[in-house]
């Protein structure tokens, strides 16, 4: 399954969300492709030190992500696109509306940690790791 993860500027939650995604894959077996993306990138800009930071402790490594882009290309390849905020959502849908029947939203807005304390980013590793769990389990069963 190939999977794109959205957020605002693709520097914290979908590069995060995307290592978690990739290492629960991996660990029940589940081949998963996955790439990131924000709406409001930073053109090439490196995933926040921060990040890096709370993912290597769960042995994840995420240093090599950076800022891209929401293409159409993107868009295209993916056969789930799961959003990390509900509006972003919405905006999504005006911009790609044919794309309608990838969109997969979490239960509950993950809070954005960009420039907070590492703390912060552990709290959404946390909450990124329950809300993607049971979507994981679902591509399973």
């Amino acid at each position: 399954m190939k999977i794109l993860v959205v957020c605002t500027g693709n520097t914290c939650r979908s590069p995060m969300a995307g290592g978690l995604l990739q290492k629960m894959g991996s660990d029940i077996a589940v081949p998963l492709e996955v790439r990131t993306a924000g709406l409001s990138h930073h053109p090439n800009k490196a995933v926040a030190k921060n990040a890096v930071i709370v993912m290597k402790e769960v042995h994840i490594d995420i240093s090599n992500e950076f800022s891209k882009p929401v293409t159409s290309e993107a868009v295209e390849w993916a056969d789930t696109i799961i959003f990390l905020q509900h509006d972003h959502a919405d905006y999504f849908r005006e911009e790609f509306p044919m794309a309608e029947s990838k969109i997969r939203i979490l239960e509950r807005d993950v809070a954005d940690p960009f420039c907070g304390p590492i703390g912060k980013y552990r709290e959404v590793r946390e909450d990124l790791a329950q809300q993607l769990s049971p979507f994981v389990r679902s591509i399973a069963e």
